[in-house]
């Protein structure tokens, strides 16, 4: 009699194969995606920085504000309606504690940013009225500064 087919035996090992390799590509695909996420959200406290700068440049009275060593807050969140930052990287929304402080430093600006959102932030404590729990925009180098909540 001649059977064709596969075994038991070649079937599980099959089955246990594709197991494996499953336990093995799963985690590394959701840090690629995870890490993905986070790297958006640095895009993004980057833009928001770089739109400060631009909102600054572009409002005398802003500007002497600073000139004169007060600070201009910056929100950055769905509340203000700016289309540019309505959703984050993870499909949730900017909260209100979400801005970038501007202040003079020895004839320069300084920028510092908190971005709270759905899952991650940067800066600990963000207080939009305050200005205070931000991170200085020179520290936006890598993920590392991208906090899960």
């Amino acid at each position: 009699m001649n059977k064709k087919g596969f075994t038991l035996v070649e079937l599980l090992a099959v089955i246990a194969l594709l197991a494996l390799l499953t336990g093995i590509a799963v985690p590394n695909v959701i840090s690629t995606i995870n890490n993905n996420k986070k790297n958006t959200f640095l895009m993004d406290a980057k833009r928001m920085v770089s739109k400060a700068s631009y909102l600054l440049s572009n409002n005398p009275s802003d500007r002497e504000t600073v000139l004169a060593g007060g600070r201009k807050i910056y929100n950055f969140n769905a509340l203000n309606e700016d289309e540019e930052f309505l959703t984050d990287a993870d499909g949730g929304s900017y909260d209100a504690n979400t801005f970038v402080m501007v202040t003079l430093n020895g004839g320069s600006y300084n920028y510092c940013i908190c971005a709270v959102g759905s899952k991650r932030q940067i800066g600990s404590s963000c207080n939009a009225t305050t200005g205070s729990g931000c991170v200085s925009s020179t520290t936006l180098t890598g993920i590392d500064v991208v906090k899960d909540k």
